[in-house]
């Protein structure tokens, strides 16, 4: 057997073993840690045979990645601590808890706050990467939410056509509703935060209405603002439904998102299109001598990534709440764009970065209720985490306009 030959069989092995695994991980099956930990390991070791790279090597590089995050991430924990202490309250304590709480007692809802926040940080990073900020994804949250729960009401159909279907409303809606922006900045240099975000809060308006026509019609409904529960075929499968002891909250709307999250990476670096995005988010009038459109590029792009923002709220209807709340300010659209930021723009690691979101969330909520620790010091740590991140950038930013 050659080399090649080989190294493909282990690679397969590797993706297939290494599913299984973060499938028990998100399932809160603690052998499912031990099997992803053995295949990043096994992974490093087949690449380095191959690429002449020791092991150590590798790590070093892999951690070399991960360094402004995690020093980032470090100084807003002690800068967060500092303030549990002068506030009284007990940080190692509260740490201890919240990390309790996140990764143990409550890790069924860290998946479950990560879900949304990886479509919507799908759809900021891939704005991100042609030069725009789609900073409306809040908005298209809520446009997939409510046509989900249009069809979910209106339509009963075989469950695996039903939700692809909903999904593909869900995308197109988002789309069109992002058209309206893109549109606008190519004709007339409308910028697309102003634009966004006003769509954002009409979005939100218009869910108000929306559910009241819905029934959330409180002549007809005892809940006045909530809509009817959508068709049991609309809903995504359970986990529990094949491993037993997961919560039976989980459903498959994280390994959707983490499927996302890889076709849009293999999108942006293994396709055409997704070079010219690179491009014109990088150098404009580059890509113009290369002979690429810029407003075709542009609208493209938008439309994606409204469509992916659209997704997050197609998932949350469907996989988990099952009905649309009035003036449930959902947030994932915003806290979307600190995802992306966080995972310095890159489709993988948004996953990640959602996740660690998902559990100060969730760790906070367990914080609060065992030992009273306020939750708001976990947006303290959030927004110290961007600031730090962000320092970065503009420390980089000011060393090549000196060097100019």
């Amino acid at each position: 057997m050659n080399k090649s030959l080989s190294y493909a069989i282990t690679s397969i092995l590797i993706v297939i073993i290494g599913t299984i695994g973060s499938i028990l991980v998100i399932a809160g099956e603690f052998i499912g840690w031990l099997v992803v930990v053995v295949v990043a390991l096994s992974y490093l070791i087949s690449k380095g045979l191959q690429d002449g790279i020791s092991l150590r090597e590798r790590m070093i590089g892999f951690l070399f990645l991960l360094k402004t995050p995690l020093v980032g991430f470090v100084f807003a924990l002690v800068i967060g601590g500092f303030i549990m202490f002068i506030s009284g309250y007990n940080p190692i304590t509260s740490y201890w808890a919240l990390l309790y709480g996140g990764l143990y007692k409550n890790w069924h809802i860290s998946v479950l706050n990560a879900t949304p926040l990886i479509f919507t940080g799908l759809s900021v990073t891939l704005a991100f990467k042609c030069g725009l900020f789609n900073i409306g994804a809040e908005g298209q949250y809520y446009i997939g939410a409510m046509l989900a729960i249009y069809l979910g009401l209106h339509i009963n159909i075989p469950p695996v056509l039903m939700i692809l279907i909903i999904y593909i409303t869900g995308f197109v809606g988002g789309s069109l509703f992002n058209l309206i922006p893109a549109v606008m900045k190519v004709k007339t240099g409308a910028h697309e935060v102003v634009t966004t975000m006003m769509l954002a809060y009409i979005a939100a308006k218009l869910s108000s209405l929306f559910i009241k026509f819905q029934g959330g019609n409180p002549a007809t409904s005892d809940h006045a603002y909530i809509t009817d529960t959508i068709v049991e075929n609309a809903w995504l499968p359970r986990f529990k439904e094949f491993i037993p002891s997961s919560n039976y909250r989980l459903h498959i709307g994280i390994l959707i998102a983490i499927g996302l999250a890889i076709l849009v990476h293999l999108f942006l670096y293994r396709t055409r299109l997704g070079f010219e995005i690179r491009t014109v988010g990088a150098a404009p009038e580059t890509a113009r001598t290369q002979g690429i459109s810029v407003p075709r590029t542009i609208i493209i792009t938008m439309c994606l990534a409204g469509g992916i923002a659209a997704m997050a709220g197609v998932t949350q209807v469907i996989g988990l709440d099952h009905k649309l709340f009035e003036n449930i300010n959902a947030g994932y659209g915003w806290d979307g764009i600190a995802v992306a930021l966080l995972a310095g723009t890159s489709p993988i690691g948004v996953i990640f970065t959602a996740l660690l979101w998902g559990i100060l969330d969730s760790g906070g909520q367990f914080m609060a209720r065992t030992i009273q620790t306020p939750t708001s010091i976990v947006e303290i740590i959030k927004g110290l985490v961007l600031f730090l991140l962000l320092g970065k950038y503009l420390f980089i930013y000011i060393t090549k306009r000196r060097k100019k």
